[in-house]
């Protein structure tokens, strides 16, 4: 494993959700994690483990090893309220997401995977309502397996009619934007793919509705508990700012996904409104 050099910086100490799941039971069937109704799900990540999560602002980080970067980017969206509720807003969004990606990871074709994705600290109950799957994951997780991203992109492309040359690369992105003001009471913290071992990963199949498919499975990738795993976040994070992480590649010699999780930031000062964010998840070909 390649190590990163820590610069002095801010260090929480904050719960980790892992799965609990005996390792005897981790074989088929599949663990379930239910979006709606977690009690519903098989899969088991309670109580967590404390990590040390650490400012990255101070690390120079890329895509392709540690698996994240933080790049600074001011949208034209005047009120993301009207993410997945106004067409032309979700089509500005997208443009501009789809732009920043190929820009960032030089790709030569990059499109969004839908729209952006609204998300609420679990108290804002009135934002939630109307919304399907839009509370923080607060456990230790990437959005996809092996199989299930090259089933994926079978399924975009054909949809798409895109023709690219066989065998180009392509890649997977997560685009996380905080929308709310700092500080965020529940920030997302990343973990270096360079401390993860392959003995880490366990398949869970994500049980879950969207506004524009309905019921969905789609098989993901939970994490065991490695003391190893280093964690990192950037706090008091702005709007002008997102986040780019890696959820896969089919590259096989660089990494192929980063773990990722809302948690609890303990030194957030009591009484402040709770985080929203927005989240957009792209392909990017490499041809």
């Amino acid at each position: 494993m390649v190590a990163i050099d820590i610069e002095a910086g801010l260090e929480v100490q904050a719960d980790v959700n892992y799965i609990r799941n005996p390792r005897l039971s981790l074989a088929e069937p599949k663990l379930e994690f239910c979006t709606e109704d977690e009690s519903l799900s098989t899969m088991q990540t309670l109580p967590g483990e404390v990590m040390a999560i650490r400012s990255a602002r101070a690390l120079s980080t890329s895509l392709d090893q540690q698996g994240f970067l933080l790049v600074d980017h001011v949208t034209s969206v005047a009120d993301f309220n009207l993410i997945e509720g106004d067409p032309a807003t979700d089509q500005l969004y997208n443009e501009e997401m789809s732009a920043l990606l190929q820009q960032v990871t030089g790709a030569s074709f990059a499109i969004m995977l839908g729209t952006g994705k609204k998300r609420f600290g679990e108290s804002a109950i009135d934002k939630l309502a109307p919304l399907i799957n839009a509370k923080p994951a607060r456990y230790a997780h990437a959005d996809n397996t092996d199989i299930s991203a090259s089933e994926m992109f079978e399924y975009i492309t054909s949809a798409t009619g895109q023709q690219f040359p066989k065998g180009a690369r392509w890649a997977m992105y997560n685009l996380w934007r905080a929308v709310s003001p700092p500080p965020q009471d529940f920030p997302l913290a990343v973990c270096d793919a360079t401390s993860v071992d392959p003995a880490d990963e366990v398949p869970v199949t994500a049980v879950t509705s969207t506004l524009s498919t309905g019921d969905m499975r789609h098989d993901t990738t939970g994490y065991l508990h490695n003391p190893r795993h280093r964690w990192h976040y950037y706090p008091d994070m702005t709007k002008d700012e997102v986040i780019i992480f890696k959820a896969h590649d089919s590259q096989e010699n660089v990494l192929r996904r980063v773990p990722h999780t809302a948690f609890t930031d303990p030194t957030c000062p009591p009484g402040t409104p709770t985080r929203a964010s927005v989240e957009s998840r792209g392909l990017a070909i490499f041809a």
